[in-house]
């Protein structure tokens, strides 16, 4: 095998993985567009009721309200058998009453009066709670329900439904998100110019740990060679070589130095659809340090047990099967350097 044979390789890998930093990018973007963070993050402000009526009949549908009273209903907002929300109100000239549904602060001592209101609030349609809750507060004012509702206006300013934090949170997963695939998108292409900056062979060679190729296109070159060597093993889509297992599967692209390896075992994974079983896959996971592992997965048993057989019989220091008794001497030795 040459050297640009791997690129090659590489360059298809990327192309065909390249969906996932695209989807990345138009998933969260798409959401961005389409959800109101804008007008939830950045909330109109208003000072009055009659401010706030006049932003909602220009159509704004979120609200942050700064007023210096409002008045208890004397009812509240019920789930089961706790206080969701308490219903407040604030008259315009005595012409015009807005209710609002503030989460509760105090379900004990209730005030006729709650002031210094620092809120935010999304309009919500009046329903048929709200119109029971409006009939019986008419009735313990002295009021006729008709008087009552002539006044009032046919929608309230909910803070129980304005969830901020909620979307604060979705707007920073989704722009992380979208930066991750932005980034992820760049370096894909960059990769699939310069195969040689694929992150399995800058880490390959960092773990191989030889001065005698310095670079990374000797390093390349290097890995070629040795798949055309006599010895090298070719199973499948994988080459066992002098010093790597060289995984070129159409999906992945793994190279692992063998001398690195401190465990090596294969898990299998039972594919199934609709409770049919319809084939058993193999993964191989060769662990090389704390942090560094490799999964190399699709395999046969027969490809499985055949790398592992390999290290096996010319790796005799390297752990194969995961059994208890290597679990804890993968963690001395891991301790240990």
């Amino acid at each position: 095998m040459k050297a640009r044979e791997i690129y090659k390789k590489i360059r298809k890998i990327y192309m065909r993985n390249i969906l996932l930093p695209i989807a990345a990018i138009v998933f969260p973007l798409g959401l961005l567009v389409f959800l109101p963070f804008d007008k939830v993050l950045e909330p109109k402000v208003v000072s009055s009721t009659e401010e706030a009526i006049e932003a909602i009949e220009e159509g704004y549908e979120y609200l942050e309200i700064s007023m210096t009273r409002l008045i208890y209903s004397g009812y509240d907002y019920m789930r089961d058998e706790d206080v969701y929300g308490q219903y407040y109100y604030d008259l315009v000239d005595g012409k015009e009453c807005l209710f609002y549904l503030l989460k509760p602060e105090n379900e004990i001592n209730r005030e006729t009066y709650i002031y210094g209101v620092n809120k935010k609030v999304k309009v919500e349609e009046t329903n048929g709670i709200f119109n029971n809750m409006l009939s019986m507060f008419s009735n313990s004012i002295g009021w006729t329900e008709e008087g009552v509702k002539d006044i009032t206006k046919e929608y309230i300013l909910s803070e129980v439904s304005y969830h901020y934090n909620v979307f604060l949170l979705l707007y920073i997963l989704l722009l992380a998100t979208l930066i991750y695939g932005v980034a992820l998108l760049i370096y894909s292409f960059l990769v699939i110019a310069f195969p040689i900056l694929c992150p399995r062979i800058i880490i390959a060679k960092w773990l191989f740990k030889s001065g005698r190729h310095s670079s990374l296109t000797n390093f390349v070159r290097l890995v070629a060679r040795e798949t055309e060597d006599e010895n090298a093993i070719n199973i499948g889509s994988m080459y066992i070589t002098k010093h790597f297992i060289l995984n070129m599967d159409t999906k992945d692209f793994d190279l692992v130095p063998i001398d690195r390896i401190i465990i090596a075992y294969e898990h299998s994974t039972l594919k199934s659809f609709l409770g049919m079983h319809l084939k058993v896959s193999y993964t191989l996971h060769l662990k090389c340090s704390k942090l560094m592992r490799f999964h190399i997965s699709r395999k046969t048993l027969e490809e499985a047990n055949s790398v592992l057989d390999y290290i096996r019989e010319n790796k005799p220091d390297t752990l194969v099967g995961y059994t208890n008794e290597n679990k804890e001497l993968v963690k001395e030795i891991v301790n240990s350097k």
